[in-house]
């Protein structure tokens, strides 16, 4: 709480003061103890707590609002004629609806991690297997892609949510369900068949199939790679589609392993192919696969958030992408996509932690409250709150407070799982759950 805090009676609210109410949470209907007032009704809802002082921030305020304190009242604010017991009942009520509603969220994000971390052990063994079954592993990942389209091809609103869960040091398997992950969603949204969405699917899991070929120093090096090592790394597409047709994976999935690096501009490798010649199905899952290279760089320190990554792509980089899969990623993420760190109109501090695909300026939001635990922290849901209460901008993981940081707890990598809010596929297992 800001240093210039202070009482004021409740008849001098106005719109623009920045308050703090010296409740509980339970007391009050209002998502935050603290908020900036930017409505009429809010005063009225102030007004039916029957408080005598409200706490008030003038550094926090509007300018005007500020010189309002020091001017006389012509009147005072009128109460509402209902009875107080009620009025004490109808906020218990609200704050307990807004409470189940801030669980079943809290069991919605663990479930969903759950299914990120089986899914990773799905890619993981797809890996490891290709050579030795590749029949198997090939049937395998067909399943793990089939559950993932069976969310995306619900009909029901689909989430993608941010995996905060630590699970281990395996960032190839990461990024492959990551790019899967984003390139199906890109499919989906572009209106692509269900057999387009699921060979999208197939391709990704498979598209960095050649690394198996490269030795690890050169994949796992943080410094810049050498002439040599660069040539070395950039054989990974054709050592994969060696690979791949080894194995028996299909055309359309050979030509993504083939053409993954390969930009509209022709200043990708390895064969520099401009426009057409690189089909659709690639172009979807390179901008997938080059987002979540910005975003989990192999040196953590030169990642981006994820607000930069997509406003790198769009502003630096817009001519290597296809224009419409690149709108569509914009589109689907948001501004603000999962992941980034924001500040809202309330001046709270918040961790974005998943978008509403239909409607990515309205996402999920995990907010700073130094005064609520951070195993009970709140998660508010832009697409049901007030449309006063938004998101006012980005914020740089290194310019956060030391406290705020460990409680949003962003992470060194950035990992995405979509969900369904259909009660029928969100108990859906994947392949290997029992």
């Amino acid at each position: 709480m800001s240093d210039d805090s202070q009482l004021i009676v409740i008849d001098q609210l106005q719109i623009g003061m920045f308050i703090k109410l010296d409740l509980s949470w339970f007391e009050h209907s209002f998502p935050m103890n603290s908020f900036k007032i930017t409505s009429q009704q809010q005063i009225d809802d102030l007004v039916a707590l029957k408080l005598k002082h409200v706490r008030y921030i003038p550094s926090k305020s509007d300018p005007v609002a500020v010189k309002s304190v020091n001017k006389p009242q012509s009147a005072p604010v009128a109460a509402p004629s209902v009875p107080a017991k009620q009025l004490h009942a109808s906020i218990i009520d609200a704050k307990r609806a807004r409470f189940e509603k801030l669980q079943k969220q809290r069991d919605e994000i663990a479930r969903c991690e759950e299914k990120f971390v089986l899914a990773a052990s799905v890619v993981k063994n797809i890996n490891r297997l290709i050579f030795s079954k590749p029949k198997e592993t090939i049937k395998e990942a067909g399943k793990l892609v089939d559950s993932m389209a069976e969310v995306l091809l619900s009909g029901n609103d689909t989430v993608m949510h941010l995996i905060q869960q630590a699970a281990g040091n395996e960032e190839l398997y990461f990024h492959t369900l990551n790019v899967s992950v984003l390139a199906m969603m890109l499919a989906n949204e572009m209106k692509c068949s269900d057999t387009e969405i699921k060979k999208i699917g197939i391709a990704s899991l498979f598209h960095d199939l050649g690394k198996v070929n490269v030795p690890d120093h050169i994949l796992s090096k943080t410094e810049a790679l050498t002439r040599p090592e660069q040539n070395f790394f950039e054989m990974h597409p054709q050592y994969g589609v060696e690979v791949g047709k080894k194995a028996g994976l299909p055309p359309a999935v050979l030509d993504v392993i083939a053409q993954h690096h390969e930009f509209m501009d022709g200043t990708g490798y390895p064969r520099k192919l401009k426009g057409d010649a690189i089909s659709m199905p690639t172009r979807i899952v390179t901008i997938a696969n080059v987002y979540d290279n910005l975003c989990n760089h192999i040196d953590t320190r030169q990642s981006l958030t994820p607000h930069e990554a997509l406003s790198t792509m769009y502003a630096h980089r817009r001519t290597q992408f296809d224009s419409v899969v690149m709108a569509t990623l914009v589109r689907s993420l948001g501004v603000y996509p999962p992941g980034t760190l924001v500040r809202l109109s309330n001046e709270a501090i918040g961790l974005v932690m998943n978008v509403n695909v239909g409607k990515p300026l309205r996402p999920r939001v995990l907010v700073y409250d130094a005064e609520i635990p951070k195993e009970d922290a709140i998660i508010l849901d832009l697409a049901e709150e007030s449309k006063e209460l938004s998101i006012s901008g980005s914020i740089r993981p290194g310019l956060l407070p030391r406290a705020i940081f460990n409680y949003l707890n962003p992470r060194k990598r950035v990992n995405y799982y979509f969900d369904s809010q259909s009660k029928k596929t969100q108990g859906g297992p994947l392949p290997g759950q029992k």
